[in-house]
């Protein structure tokens, strides 16, 4: 069955072709064999296969290929009969039995698919038949039902009917008694509406609401002073690049300019966000803590968003002047420990010393702790000047900012524990001397961070510009810090974060690419910078917190 559904597939040019290798692989063997064996029974196998599937003419010429074929193979084939009459005789014989013999399969092959196809049509006719039938009794019963359901509708209509008036009646009196209510409604809620706008034009902080699409539906006159003061005579339109907003919970990384009230329309909740809001160009303007809540209908879907502005700059100009006085402290403290304590502690060192070159003279065994007395005000010495260079970097004063981090690589080094290196290839000038002390503390306070928690061996220190732009850098080769900053600790890393603030710097913290913890703090440089390098240039911590690991 398998070969029959196999030839059914194969088109009418690949069965004659199949036939015709057939007759020639027959021819051959029949020429092979000679005379003594008679293969005229094979050559019938591809005549009535060709003829069955491919048809008639198809049949017939493979039949005349076959005779062709044994009469070339007998003709050929050593020891032949010499009688080429008796040859064609013969050869006209089989060629006479092939061909009927074609065209006899080839006309039971069409009348039985004329039989199969009658039969099929047959059964497609009796089927449809039963379908049609089965299709009728459906519809009938579909009638029957419907006819059932109409009378029934029917009923319930007239039973609906009774009872309509009765409701009308009943819902009029309920439509004049909440005419009634709603009435009352709306008259209270006129009263806390005008309460709510009382409430809101006496408030000091700002308060802003605004649609899905960002449209302003409300903006109480605290809101329009603040955002007015801010931003001075700048036009709507304009306004929007001169928003530097400040998220808390993060380092000092470079502001963006997004409006707070675009992430509370998009959902987010934003709390204690920084704004700064400058005028045009110039470094004025002010400072607001900001408060974003998306708002949201009955189902909670976001309708819009609020954002309630508070004035803060009082709060960044006092802590401007407690991290001004803080610095001017160190410097003060550096400075009595550099020339009082050290002074007396050199003055002491001499007694000590004058002490034990008087004990050797005498030959008094005394004198050997005298020595060691010296060494230790020495070393005293050596401590005292230490902190103060760390409280008063004289050298970030009298030759910059490179010169002092030099210094403080030598120092680090001097303690023997930790190789400390510096590097800077061009020469980099700071022009605010207010950036270039706290890059300075930045450097400091990362070096101690290093030295105290990560139990590294090498530190280095780089600083280069590229323009304006000047980098400072502090890599370790330590045990580096967790993946995921936390903000709530790490009193070093708030100190770093809230010194880039003040001078508008960008702060990065990250793991090495081979471990370790690499400190970096970009800020922008320029003659132009000691005036609007950034809002930051006023001395005032923008985020309200920093990942800490000190």
């Amino acid at each position: 069955m398998k070969i029959i559904e196999y030839l059914n597939r194969r088109s009418r040019a690949t069965l004659v072709l199949m036939g015709l290798v057939l007759v020639l692989y027959i021819g051959e063997l029949d020429y092979v064999t000679g005379p003594m064996v008679a293969l005229m029974v094979f050559y019938l196998i591809p005549i009535c296969m060709v003829a069955w599937f491919a048809g008639r003419w198809p049949g017939i010429g493979i039949a005349v290929v076959s005779a062709a074929i044994w009469f070339g193979a007998k003709y050929w084939e050593p020891g032949s009969i010499d009688n080429h009459r008796l040859l064609l005789w013969n050869t006209a014989q089989r060629l006479g039995t092939y061909v009927i013999l074609a065209v006899l399969t080839a006309e039971v092959a069409e009348r039985k698919r004329v039989e199969q196809a009658l039969r099929r049509a047959q059964e497609g006719l009796e089927t449809r038949v039963r379908e049609r039938t089965r299709e009728l009794a459906q519809a009938n019963d579909a009638l029957q039902k419907e006819v059932l359901e109409r009378a029934v509708a029917q009923k319930e209509a007239r039973l609906l009917n009774d009872t309509l008036e009765e409701r009308v009646a009943e819902r009029s009196a309920a439509a004049r008694q909440r005419a009634v209510e709603l009435a009352r409604s709306e008259a209270a809620l006129r009263q806390q509406t005008r309460i709510l706008q009382s409430i809101l034009n006496s408030m000091g902080d700002g308060v802003i609401v605004a649609d899905a699409q960002g449209k302003i539906l409300l903006f109480n006159p605290a809101a329009s002073r603040l955002v007015q003061a801010g931003l001075g005579a700048l036009a709507p339109g304009a306004a929007d690049g001169h928003y530097h907003t400040y998220l808390p919970d993060t380092l000092a990384a470079y502001t963006t300019r997004e409006h707070p009230l675009a992430r509370a329309i998009r959902g987010e909740v934003v709390d204690g966000a920084e704004v700064y809001l400058r005028q045009g160009e110039s470094s004025e303007g002010i400072w607001l803590s900001a408060t974003g809540r998306p708002l949201l209908d009955e189902r909670g879907r976001i309708q819009g968003g609020v954002v309630v502005y508070t004035d803060m700059s009082a709060r960044k100009l006092m802590e401007k002047q407690v991290a001004e006085i803080s610095d001017r402290e160190q410097r003060r403290i550096g400075q009595d420990l550099h020339d009082s304590l050290c002074q007396h502690l050199v003055s002491i060192g001499f007694a000590a010393e004058l002490l034990r070159e008087k004990l050797e003279r005498h030959k008094l065994p005394e004198a050997a702790q005298a020595e060691v007395i010296a060494e230790m005000v020495n070393e005293g010495i050596s401590q005292a000047r230490r902190l103060a260079r760390g409280l008063y970097p004289v050298r970030l004063e009298l030759d910059g900012l490179a010169s002092a981090l030099e210094e403080l690589a030598e120092t680090v080094r001097s303690r023997g524990d930790v190789a400390c290196h510096f590097a800077c290839e061009d020469q980099v000038l700071i022009y605010d001397e207010s950036a270039g002390g706290n890059l300075y503390r930045i450097a400091q306070e990362a070096i101690n961070n290093a030295v105290k928690h990560a139990r590294c061996r090498n530190i280095s220190i780089s600083l280069g510009a590229v323009e304006d732009e000047v980098i400072l850098t502090v890599k370790d080769d330590g045990v580096g810090i967790p993946g995921e900053l936390e903000s709530t600790s790490g009193m070093g890393l708030h100190i770093m974060n809230y010194r880039a603030k003040m001078i508008g710097a960008s702060l990065d913290i990250r793991r090495g690419a081979t471990g370790g913890t690499i400190v970096l703090c970009s800020f922008h440089n320029g003659p132009a910078a000691v005036k609007d390098a950034s809002p930051a240039a006023q001395g005032h911590s923008v985020a309200s917190g920093a990942a800490g690991g000190d």
